[in-house]
């Protein structure tokens, strides 16, 4: 069986136009959610396009705790000191008195991850919410951009045998 010889064009720059759109709208999400502390994940996303012979996909890369702040963190295992000490020193965080001393940084991180392994964390689904968003709004221009494509495509064939009658 040969391969096809599809010209994906209009499919390859609906697929960009999708992965910056939801890139776009999972920054909105961070920034509508307070979520930016350090501006690391925010900054972490760069989009993956590759379109195949039988399949197509939109990957998005992005810094590996992105998943915790969309899904939030149950209880259990404390969280990793460094990246609370890191949250602690980039958020303005007013560091309270407790008992009439303040508290190191040191103190408020392992304070700070005592609570998050005891209670856990609320997610705030920003990927999660731009891609089901990003999905309803691009269905369609996919589906219509395969379409032309694939129409180009035979037109193209029919065209050439047109041409190799002819001669």
């Amino acid at each position: 069986m040969s391969t096809l010889d599809i010209k994906w064009s209009s499919l390859e720059r609906v697929l960009n136009e999708f992965a910056d759109t939801f890139i776009q709208n999972a920054r909105d999400n961070l920034q509508a959610n307070n979520s930016n502390a350090s501006y690391d994940l925010y900054n972490s996303f760069e989009k993956i396009i590759e379109i195949g012979e039988d399949s197509y996909s939109v990957k998005i890369s992005l810094e590996d705790y992105w998943y915790y702040v969309n899904n939030g963190r149950g209880p259990g295992k404390f969280p990793p000191t460094d990246k609370i000490r890191n949250w602690i020193e980039v958020k303005p965080v007013e560091i309270q008195p407790l008992n009439g001393k303040t508290p190191t940084v040191d103190q408020l991180t392992f304070l700070i991850s005592r609570k998050i392994a005891k209670e856990g964390t609320d997610g705030n689904r920003f990927f999660d919410e731009a891609k089901e968003q990003t999905i309803r709004d691009f269905e369609m221009r996919i589906n219509l951009a395969i379409e032309e494509d694939v129409s180009n495509y035979i037109l193209e064939i029919v065209e050439k045998g047109m041409k190799d009658a002819l001669t």
